[in-house]
């Protein structure tokens, strides 16, 4: 499983903030039912998270720690994530 994140991630975020975008220009402009102005923001968020946890299991980043303190800057990073996401929605 961690082969398929590491080659797969970064695509599945971007696609993710794409179809999010354009999610939320389908209901601005078409559909008109304000699902969230804030969906696109979510997505982006979605993205870098992915780009970044994608960036760490390839060695990009944190290269030279080892894979406890890789999984502890990922629990970290998702964790923030999700708290951003959930203060967006709240709002």
């Amino acid at each position: 499983m961690k082969e398929w994140f590491k080659k797969q991630l970064g695509w599945v975020g971007f696609v993710v903030w794409v179809a999010f975008t354009l999610i939320a220009v389908l209901d601005w402009f078409i559909l008109k039912i304000q699902i969230s102005d804030e969906l696109p923001l979510i997505g982006f968020l979605i993205m870098a998270t992915s780009q970044t946890i994608h960036g760490i299991f390839n060695g990009e980043y944190f290269a030279k720690y080892s894979d406890k303190v890789k999984n502890g800057i990922i629990v970290f990073i998702i964790t923030v994530t999700i708290g951003a996401i959930y203060l967006l929605i709240k709002t």
